[in-house]
């Protein structure tokens, strides 16, 4: 593998460029709550280490995490990934298990760090790069669950002395991996700061600064990638940052949730890329829908930003690529969460041991993956068109996509913006159906990943009445049609009566 590189606001591994693909593999080395159903009850690691020890006894626990880590991700994981087209990976690290502090002395804790190299090993076989993410610093980053906090405080920030193991911390891991390039680089540290601790924003970027001077003295080569505050989606942490400083082999990162899937929101992050010179990459996006998925994630892909989905696997969910089960008799440890009766020791042992072959017996979601990737079979949402040729006048309708001259309408005829927010993967409510309304002259393109197909089938979904053209073929809507995988873009027109799209239902294709 050749190492990553950032030139002209764009990644390159050796002399080609390059566009990340990749999955988060959160609840791994850094469990969180919610990936357990066990939500703001018992939400970080630490919690959770604890809730074990407390059910089923120390000398239980002690096994618990060997047995946890091997079962959770394997090799199988990493191969399935690849196989799907990833060709990335970003890990998170919990610098409270990752690292052992004495004193003044810093060093690895060899469990946890096999396991880091057991994942660059199965990356490297597989070819996958491995971006290393500080998911949770010294003394937490932002005070919540995500950096297993003890005091609910970004105390990374209060106290100095956790910012001086932060550097010792990434100089040990820069130490160890310069010579890596299976390694795809370092994200120095996950979503700092929300906005009601704005009073430590001055803090970040000078942070920032002392950890990429104490990486470079150890590693010139890699990567450095810089998150910004509020959950990674604020850059103005970055109004100081200069060109000449982002030349040295920077990327910067946003993470993106439940808000409009369209260019428009994308805009203070390409202009900081623009700026500075520099790639973009969208670091951890997804707990979603997938008419969301398969509009944003495309989008990235269209303006040149890498990505990584959150997470890859977590507890009976529809919305992430791998799942499990719940065990049976899990209510009975979510109901202690509430304050129900305690279970036995040996019965709680037994539910956990439960919950161990539970996460052991992956099941996959390939409709999630098509979403993503725009495969077929998919159903495109009609306003994730990738490109335009709109002669008609825009009219007043969905507040989405507002620089694009086409019409979007709510299907029940209000106006304003809409409401993306689908946290367990839920449809699109009734009040959020939109449509595309095309007018004679009317032309978009979408695009679609056909893997070497020759033929497809569409159904175009919307309105009765009126046809759109493809490759000079009139195809009426709601009526499944054979059609030529297209070479680029699948270019719709309208060449009459005009027409109102929700949807393209893209089935798989045919040999």
């Amino acid at each position: 593998m050749e190492y990553l590189y950032a030139k002209d606001g764009a990644l390159y591994a050796g002399e080609n460029p390059i566009l990340l693909r990749g999955m988060g593999l959160g609840g791994w080395l850094l469990p969180e709550g919610y990936m357990w159903k066990f939500y703001t009850k018992c939400d970080r690691p630490r919690r959770i280490e604890a809730l074990i020890r407390e059910l089923c006894g120390p000398e239980y626990a002690r096994t618990f995490w060997k047995r946890y880590y091997d079962a959770y991700i394997t090799e199988a994981d990493i191969a399935w990934m690849a196989g799907q087209g990833m060709n990335s990976l970003r890990l998170p690290l919990n610098a409270r298990t990752l690292f052992r502090v004495s004193g003044e002395e810093v060093r690895f804790n060899p469990f946890v760090l096999q396991y880091v190299d057991n994942c660059l090993g199965w990356c490297r076989k597989y070819g996958l790069y491995l971006i290393l993410d500080m998911h949770a610093a010294p003394g937490g980053q932002t005070g919540q669950n995500i950096d297993d906090s003890a005091a609910d405080l970004p105390e990374l920030y209060t106290d100095p002395g956790n910012q001086e193991l932060l550097v010792r911390m990434w100089r040990l891991l820069a130490s160890r991996y310069a010579g890596e390039p299976a390694i795809g680089g370092y994200d120095l540290l996950n979503e700092p700061l929300p906005k009601w601790n704005s009073g430590y924003y001055p803090q970040a970027l000078p942070l920032y600064r002392r950890l990429i001077r104490a990486i470079r003295e150890v590693d010139k080569r890699h990567l450095l990638i810089l998150e910004g505050v509020h959950w990674a989606t604020d850059f103005h942490i970055f109004d100081d940052l200069s060109p000449e400083e982002a030349a040295d082999n920077v990327v910067l990162e946003f993470h993106k949730y439940w808000s409009d899937p369209d260019e428009e929101s994308l805009a203070p992050f390409l202009e900081a890329g623009k700026r500075l010179r520099v790639p973009l990459w969208m670091g951890e996006g997804g707990e979603n829908n997938c008419p969301w998925y398969t509009t944003v994630f495309p989008l990235y892909e269209r303006l040149g930003i890498g990505w990584s989905f959150w997470t890859y696997k977590k507890m009976e969910t529809p919305n992430s690529p791998a799942t499990f089960r719940k065990p049976e008799g899990w209510e009975d440890i979510l109901s202690y969460l509430d304050s129900g009766p305690r279970p036995e020791r040996q019965e709680a042992a037994a539910l956990f041991d439960r919950f161990l072959d539970s996460i052991s017996q992956t099941e996959y979601h390939p409709d999630i993956m098509d979403a993503l990737l725009r495969r077929p079979g998919l159903r495109i949402p009609a306003a994730a068109f990738d490109a335009e040729r709109i002669v008609s006048s825009r009219a007043q309708g969905a507040a989405f996509r507002n620089s694009s001259r086409a019409t979007l309408l709510f299907a029940d005829g209000h106006t304003g913006p809409a409401d993306w927010c689908r946290y367990g993967g839920e449809p699109q409510p009734e009040s959020q159906r939109m449509l595309l309304r095309l007018q004679p002259g009317d032309a978009v393109g979408y695009r679609i990943r056909s893997e070497g197909r020759s033929t497809l089938t569409v159904t175009f979904q919307g309105r009765p009445g009126g046809t759109l053209r493809i490759s000079g073929q009139s195809l009426p809507m709601n009526t499944p049609c054979p059609i030529p995988v297209p070479q680029d873009l699948l270019w719709l027109e309208c060449p009459g009566k005009e027409v109102f799209l929700e949807s393209l239902l893209i089935e798989k294709e045919r040999q």
